[in-house]
């Protein structure tokens, strides 16, 4: 073979290898494998109770009615329970500004007008939480709140319309909007309110606004409760950011402290209640009063923390805490051995102190009906009216013995937050108090 074919030989080798570099290339470059879509791993949330809605914990604890001229109220769950989802399926129209600077004696007219059923709320609640609730018209609202929601149905059969007024105790401020309902939403929870009201009566103060008492015998349901337990370490698990490296130190024979080096919480066996605490939050910001109650209200219900019927009742802006009561069958709980009541402080953009109950009252084994004096007497024996914020029926939980608790029926003096239990024996004597 010549020189010649085998460099025309090469040439062609050559130009192969070239080729076949190429689309290798080629192929290297536009190759797409075949993968199976990657599942992300699904990290199960931790839930101490079941979720629940922002309405279930913001209700009235009384609804007071005035109807021909005589007041009539109740205590009723049920009943508040069917105001509350009536009102959901209304449609508000402006929110309008009427008065600021009201007194006690204007309050108290607003009231107790002929026709009008009022809603009191444990504590002040910010028009842009009820937003959650009843729908407004307009897209923003003031921040501004109301104590004493009452509606005004005495132009219904012309209009078809109520008029609501919006009354706020902290700051003497009245709004109102109006809110068109039908026939069978006023018939079906309206007239069940006429019906089912008791007689009520009047308080009148110089200078105060009026308390507002039944006028015959209460008759309250106590019963005995088996109690659940969350277990501490269950907490452990929702509030620190890792539960692997939280260190469990035991204080004494009822209290353990758990720590991550930048949180901490204690637990206190004697009283079943934890309170966690995360130093570096704490401060002092400027938030508005609707913002905390929802920031409160996520951080809780996030890891399923209202472990019973507990009620919005209090808020401190400046403090930047919000508290939730444990209500049963309608009323409100209370204690000298335990705590009744979650509490939680707001930070630097996340929760500061967190501090509640762990147990939950699962199951009554046992119940008798018991009978109260009625509002007036209780009210005789009282020595100054003026230093009470209100008087109602109310639960004192007491231990029978480690699982088993009872639930004695009572009437409570509430005064600056704290309460004072009257016992029924002595009527006026003093019972228990809370600072």
């Amino acid at each position: 073979m010549g020189l010649k074919y085998v460099e025309q030989i090469k040439s062609v080798v050559l130009a192969l290898l070239v080729i076949l570099s190429i689309l290798l290339t080629f192929s290297i470059w536009s190759y797409t494998p075949n993968y199976q879509p990657i599942e992300e791993s699904q990290v199960e949330q931790i839930l101490v109770d079941e979720q629940k809605e922002l309405h279930q914990v913001i209700k009235p604890f009384r609804v007071l009615v005035t109807k021909d001229n005589s007041l009539s109220g109740t205590i009723s769950s049920r009943m508040i329970s069917d105001i509350m989802s009536t009102i959901s399926n209304l449609r508000a129209t402006e929110l309008k500004f009427i008065q600021n600077n009201l007194t006690e004696e204007k309050i108290n007219s607003i009231i107790q007008t002929n026709e009008r059923i009022s809603l009191f709320f444990p504590a002040e609640v910010p028009i842009n939480t009820l937003r959650s609730i009843l729908e407004f018209s307009q897209n923003e609202l003031p921040e501004v709140s109301f104590k004493y929601l009452v509606m005004d149905w005495s132009n219904f059969q012309q209009t078809r319309m109520l008029k609501l007024f919006f009354i706020s105790g902290e700051n003497r401020t009245l709004y109102s909007t109006d809110v068109a309902i039908s026939d069978e939403d006023f018939n079906s929870t309206f007239n069940e309110i006429f019906k089912q009201s008791v007689p009520y009566k009047e308080i009148k103060r110089d200078e105060k606004l009026s308390l507002y008492v039944p006028v015959n015998p209460v008759e309250v349901v106590q019963y005995t409760y088996v109690i659940d337990q969350v277990s501490p370490e269950k907490f452990k698990e929702v509030l620190f950011k890792d539960p692997n490296i939280v260190k469990r130190n035991i204080e004494s024979a009822t209290s353990s402290k758990y720590t991550d080096g930048m949180a901490f919480m204690t637990s206190e066996t004697n009283t079943k209640t934890i309170n966690y605490v995360y130093p570096a939050s704490e401060s002092i910001i400027d938030i508005k009063g609707s913002k905390l109650l929802q920031n409160s209200f996520d951080f809780i219900n996030e890891h399923g923390g209202l472990t019973g019927d507990y009620r919005y009742v209090y808020r401190n802006i400046p403090k930047q805490i919000t508290e939730y009561q444990l209500f049963l069958k309608g009323v409100p709980v209370y204690s000298s051995i335990t705590s009744t009541r979650i509490s939680t402080t707001w930070g630097d953009n996340q929760i500061f102190r967190y501090k509640r109950p762990y147990y939950s009252l699962d199951m009554d084994i046992a119940s008798e009906t018991q009978q109260l004096p009625p509002g007036e007497r209780i009210v005789e024996t009282l020595e100054n009216l003026n230093d009470i914020d209100d008087i109602f029926v109310g639960y004192f939980l007491v231990q029978n013995d480690e699982l088993l608790y009872t639930l004695e029926p009572s009437w409570f003096v509430i005064h600056n937050g704290g309460w004072t239990r009257i016992m029924s024996e002595s009527v006026g004597g003093l019972g228990y108090g809370l600072e």
